[in-house]
């Protein structure tokens, strides 16, 4: 690896990581993670109905595209990037953990699909929300 393209690569992970100052940070969009959750439900309600084994297919799989659109806008740099991504995680897996606690566990797909379809709109939500969040201005 030549110095230019070692230079370019630090240069793009720092980026990743620590947005420059001057660069405007605007919150993410609700209308495009509303198109994507309402995907998201198309796929798992797919998954539920034409999964015939419940072992490695399954409606969770809903939540991918989701979670790929949230790390969309994290490498875009939106607002509050990491915290929200933390929340929405922390939101996600929170609600799966009680519902899995509360129904036991013996369920159907349609059951799975529905956990599911709700963690993904409250781990949706809760990185939007958290993305619009006023930003703290350094003197």
């Amino acid at each position: 690896m030549t110095g230019g393209k070692k230079n370019g690569f630090v240069r793009s992970v720092r980026r990743f990581f620590w947005l420059p100052r001057e660069m405007p940070r605007h919150p993410s969009p609700v209308v495009p993670m509303l198109r994507v959750w309402l995907f998201a439900l198309v796929v798992g309600a797919l998954l539920a109905e034409f999964t015939w084994d419940e072992g490695d297919v399954s409606p969770a799989l809903m939540a991918i595209p989701a979670w790929l659109a949230v790390l969309d806008d994290v490498i875009e740099g939106v607002r509050h990037r990491w915290p929200a991504l933390a929340a929405g995680l922390l939101v996600s897996w929170g609600f799966v953990r009680f519902e899995v606690a509360v129904s036991g566990p013996g369920h159907s797909l349609w059951g799975e699909f529905g956990v599911f379809a709700s963690a993904t709109a409250l781990a949706l939500a809760t990185f939007v929300g958290v993305t619009r969040l006023p930003q703290h201005r350094h003197p």
